[in-house]
């Protein structure tokens, strides 16, 4: 209960301090869209206007708001338009590394390597690993957000939590003009510093990525290039669980401890990953002119129309993708073996070029096109490199040399109010990886039921896929093995069903897996300086012999009364065999908020969310292999339990979103302190975070 009016009473802080700013701010805001006598009804709040009467030299200006976004699909070589970003509903949980329903584990500070605890939101990996836990912080090429804005269009964003010392940042800029309706540039940049509530916590992220465009009218070309780069110092967990479970018992309760003085377990270790990427895509388009004419009386009108048929593209990507992890210090115990001598970084990169050349039948274009209609032909040379050694024990840097070559065709149909699909087929016919492929498809049919859209969805996939290079093999100087896998075998179905008058969107997820590849520890545990038993690190790759079923079912319900809404997202999760694939059973991200308009302009959501799941073995994570693991068989530990409660206020007026939260509000104010969301990792202190995001056109 202290917890609740601790909660309700900074809701109460929190949305005065707002209320009480923005009154000065809308008045100026509602003079200047006044009429000249000063007074326009309801529409502008009866403020008197305090405008001079108008030039009649000055031509006033008229600044369109209009633009659309698109990503480059690299096999068919099409561009797929997407929504851009606008989401007010939430914003404030955009920048949480657990993600908007705080489905994510990560080590607790903000850009940290995370794992979501949902078994269907965890992509497969491609052969480059290393990358998957910042997935959310870095995207391909080919997802980049190509833009056609009438005016220029800049966004910028900022984010901070906490002070100076120990507090977050984040700070993204995107811009994007056109030269005409053919020509477009723009450019993204996105900068985070989290400098750790607890000590060798830090992380950072750098990203650049410039883009330009031609669309002709029958040759298009699109281009972009990015550069990433991430820095994690690792600080191997805590030294002792106690310092957050029972921290009165700790230096015989004569000390308090703050969160950067307890002591972790690694020092001067860091993460460091790279990577350096181009897409360039281009096509030709295949159309006719077709004319017609009609009459009215004596006057003849002949109409013209372009009929596109379909497009002949290539796409060509080119990319470096480099991982160094630099140790200048070694707990003893911490690692089981190390296998190189004398090294104080490990490096690892993955170079590939890869060329995609498509023919593509377009939807309508004919009455019998039904549907869009590509095939394509893909080839892929990849370059990995480790460190190996010599029979004398030296070191050098191992390179080994890859090439695939595919064939595909897809199916979609995406125009019509009723009825979306979407089918794909990919498979590998010569090289290393020869025998994979992938088959998927999902639809999706759509219904207005009372004026608002509902709608039913399935898919399902299979796939049979080699194990990614650096899961079959890992040369470092903590972690060494080469294993010739066999292939995983998957199968996937799913559907849902989401009705908007109801707020109501049930989902369910079924996969078998054969042959399933996991990272897990064969090391044993030690004792530390301090007394205390922790896990020793030996990671190695695996595989299960036999077949694995996961199921999942989710419903998102959301209720509403007036201006009081209850937003639930809960998963309920059984996996076939929770020693390989661990699972929480019930995963709850539950939303109350008031959602209303003050002073007719500034739109509010003030409340608070909870998050919680069940107890489980959850995956460890090594920073020698910057990834994560079963956890050690003779030492493991459970997470969850624990729930974390954070208040906020949410605002969005013209363009502008904004918002201020108390994070993890219910710290140490409950009997329960047991916030581990990974083992030996807490969850972040209380902290006020705020953000955010302004949108400008000119």
């Amino acid at each position: 209960m202290s917890a609740l009016r601790t909660s309700a009473k900074l809701i109460s802080v929190l949305a005065l301090t707002v209320l009480l700013s923005l009154p000065g701010q809308l008045w100026a805001q509602s003079t200047l869209s006044q009429n000249q006598d000063g007074f326009n009804g309801e529409t502008m709040d009866g403020f008197m206007n305090m405008d001079p009467d108008k030039d009649s030299t000055v031509v006033e200006r008229t600044v369109s708001k209009d633009y659309f976004q698109w990503v480059i699909n690299t096999r068919t070589g099409l561009p797929e338009i997407i929504q851009p970003d606008t989401i007010h509903h939430s914003f404030q949980n955009v920048h949480l590394t657990e993600g908007m329903f705080g489905t994510y584990s990560h080590l607790g500070n903000m850009g940290s390597p995370r794992l979501s605890r949902l078994y269907f939101e965890r992509e497969q990996p491609e052969d480059f690993i290393f990358d998957a836990p910042y997935d959310f912080w870095i995207k391909d090429a080919s997802d980049f957000r190509f833009t056609d804005a009438k005016s220029p269009h800049t966004s910028i964003d900022y984010y901070k939590g906490g002070n100076k010392r120990t507090g977050e940042e984040r700070i993204k800029g995107y811009f994007a003009a056109n030269f005409n309706k053919k020509v477009g540039i723009g450019f993204n940049l996105d900068y985070q510093l989290g400098r750790g509530r607890y000590s060798n916590q830090a992380t950072s992220m750098f990203d650049a990525r410039l883009y330009t465009y031609y669309r002709g009218e029958r040759y298009n070309l699109y281009a972009t290039v990015n550069k990433d780069e991430i820095k994690v110092t690792e600080n191997g967990g805590i030294q002792d669980n106690r310092y957050i479970i029972n921290p009165e018992a700790m230096a015989e309760g004569k000390k308090q401890y703050e969160a950067e003085d307890i002591p972790f377990r690694l020092y001067d270790n860091w993460n460091n990953i790279k990577r350096s990427q181009a897409m360039l895509n281009h096509s030709f388009t295949i159309k006719t002119t077709k004319f017609s004419t009609d009459s009215i009386g004596d006057t003849v009108y002949t109409f013209q129309r372009d009929i596109e048929y379909g497009k002949i593209a290539h796409t060509f990507e080119i990319g470096k993708l480099e991982r160094r992890y630099i140790y200048f210090q070694e707990t003893d115990g911490y690692y089981a073996h190390k296998f190189l001598k004398g090294n104080s970084t490990d490096d690892m990169s993955n170079f590939y070029v890869t060329n995609t050349l498509s023919l593509s039948l377009l939807e309508g274009s004919t009455k019998w096109a039904l549907a869009g209609l590509s095939g394509f032909a893909r080839y892929e040379y990849l370059n990995f490199s480790m460190p190996d050694t010599l029979s004398d024990g030296s070191n050098y840097i191992h390179d080994y040399r890859e090439g695939n070559f595919s064939i595909g065709a897809q199916i979609q149909k995406d125009q019509g109010e009723n009825l979306t699909f979407h089918a794909e087929i990919e498979s590998i016919i010569i090289g290393e990886s020869i025998g994979d492929f992938t088959l998927s498809g999902d639809m999706k049919l759509k219904y207005p039921i009372r004026g608002k859209e509902a709608s039913i969805g399935a898919y399902a996939l299979m796939s049979t896929k080699e194990s990614p290079f650096f899961y079959a093999n890992h040369h470092s100087s903590f972690a060494w093995w080469d294993e010739d896998f066999d292939k995983e075998f998957r199968t996937r179905i799913g559907g849902y069903i989401d009705i908007e008058n109801t707020g109501t969107r049930f989902q369910l997820d079924v996969e078998n897996v054969s042959g399933y590849i996991y990272l897990k520890n064969n090391a044993g545990a030690y004792i530390n300086k301090d007394s205390v038993a922790q896990s020793s690190y030996s990671i190695t790759a695996a595989q299960h012999s036999g077949s694995i079923q996961i199921l999942s079912a989710t419903l998102q319900q959301n209720f509403k009364l007036g201006p009081l809404h209850w937003d639930n997202h809960i998963t309920y999760q059984l996996s076939g065999n929770k020693d390989i694939i661990p699972l929480p059973e019930l995963n709850i991200f539950t939303d109350m908020y008031f959602k209303f308009v003050y002073y007719k302009r500034l739109h509010m959501e003030v409340g608070a969310n909870a998050l919680f799941f069940t107890k489980y073995n959850a995956p460890d994570y090594c920073p020698a292999v910057g990834m994560y693991h079963l956890q050690n068989e003779s030492f493991t530990r459970e997470v969850g339990g624990y729930p974390l409660l954070t208040a906020y206020v949410n605002c969005y007026i013209r363009g502008a979103r904004f918002y201020i939260m108390y994070y993890h509000a219910n710290d140490k104010q409950m009997s329960n302190r047991d916030s581990f969301i990974v083992p030996g990792y807490p969850a972040n202190p209380s902290m006020i975070k705020w953000g955010f995001s302004w949108t400008l056109f000119d």
